[in-house]
């Protein structure tokens, strides 16, 4: 072959690869892009009564005896999706905007509505009982809901219930600090720190929350940490149940370690190496994602804990050093990206209504920076 037919072929697959290299990165989807498109799908999915209901396998009996989806999952889904269609856009287009702002205006009549069910009113009966999960998201969206402020006529109807949640997540804390929905023996690691931090949220917003519940709460999620990272699902290292593994933890460790942090009682070391940890054993979760079961060992890994552990761990980057988070977050995005599903939804149960939870955890992660980190100061 003469020389100039060999540069010639080298030229070409060297232009080839660089046009590989360059249609791959253009086939990675755009994730402002994505997010204009999945805000569209919440809308679709959004009920009659609009409600955006979690659906797990839990049910409940209703007033006509008939299985139900629990009120607590209705509310707590519902709030979560409403937080996320409140920042998943900067500006969305003019006819995209009434949309969800009517969307929201109708999601958030209806968990009015079902707060004041009988079943939400505040328990500390020793029982599986999810309507904490209720409490704590709906705090959460009312309180971001107050400091986005651009729903006033809503605010001035969810502003009085700021107070009323957080009095509701007082009488159910458990003796000796956190929360659980599964019984009030113990506290679960990943349910204390979301409830931890929606009580800092109300506590920004000017609402009286004790002191001591917050110190309490330092207490049982260090005591739930072991030697390697991980948090017990539920209780405290060194009890009965054997201690938990870190591949089982990934998905709460991040939730808890950004928690200790914004109560001012965590570090930057432990906080790094459960965003490590995550991507180290993200295979761990990824297997469990769209299956049925809940935990499955070895690990007991459940397929809800998915989009939860990524929404918190998004959240983990975002309380790094302000020059790590870059880098952070470009591994963290693609990782998302990859699970989304063909109607660009995203969810990690079997259930189809699940995909509403699923989608806005997803948004929350993308979005997370646009997102105020829990605070108790107020501005």
């Amino acid at each position: 072959m003469k020389i100039t037919s060999l540069i010639a072929l080298l030229s070409c697959l060297l232009f080839q690869g660089q046009f590989a290299d360059a249609q791959s990165a253009n086939d990675q989807p755009d994730p402002s892009k994505q997010i204009v498109t999945s805000v569209q799908r919440l809308l679709e999915m959004q009920e009659d009564d609009g409600a955006w209901p979690y659906e797990g396998v839990y049910r409940v009996r209703d007033e006509n005896g008939r299985r139900a989806i629990p009120v607590g999952y209705r509310i707590g889904g519902t709030s979560i999706v409403c937080t996320s269609l409140l920042y998943a856009i900067d500006k969305p287009e003019p006819a995209l905007a009434k949309k969800i702002d009517a969307a929201i205006t109708k999601a958030t009549k209806l968990v009015l509505k079902e707060l004041q069910h009988p079943l939400m009113k505040a328990s500390t009966a020793n029982r599986y009982d999810v309507r904490v999960w209720g409490h704590i998201y709906a705090l959460d969206y009312f309180c971001r809901l107050k400091k986005h402020r651009r729903f006033a006529d809503l605010i001035k109807k969810t502003d009085p219930w700021i107070p009323k949640l957080v009095e509701a997540l007082v009488t159910e804390e458990i003796d000796g600090g956190g929360w659980n929905y599964a019984n009030q023996r113990a506290h679960a690691s990943f349910v204390t720190a979301p409830a931890v931090q929606a009580l800092l949220l109300a506590k920004s917003t000017g609402a009286k929350v004790p002191e001591e519940i917050f110190q309490r709460s330092i207490k049982v999620l260090q005591s739930s940490r072991t030697k390697d990272g991980a948090f017990q699902y539920s209780g405290t290292t060194g009890g009965r149940r054997r201690d938990a593994k870190l591949p089982g933890s990934i998905a709460r460790s991040a939730g808890c370690e950004t928690t200790l942090i914004l109560l001012g009682k965590g570090d930057q070391k432990h906080l790094q190496s459960s965003i490590d940890a995550f991507h180290k054993y993200w295979d761990e979760l990824e297997k469990r994602r769209q299956k049925t079961g809940t935990h499955v060992p070895p690990y007991n890994v459940a397929p809800y804990y998915f989009y939860y552990g990524h929404r918190y761990l998004a959240q983990a980057i975002q309380s790094l050093p302000k020059e790590k988070q870059a880098a952070e977050f470009k591994k963290f995005n693609k990782v998302l990206m990859k699970t989304r599903d063909k109607d660009n939804t995203w969810n990690d149960r079997v259930f189809k209504r699940s995909k509403s939870f699923g989608t806005a955890m997803a948004i929350l992660a993308l979005r997370t920076q646009q997102l105020p980190l829990p605070t108790a100061e107020q501005k």
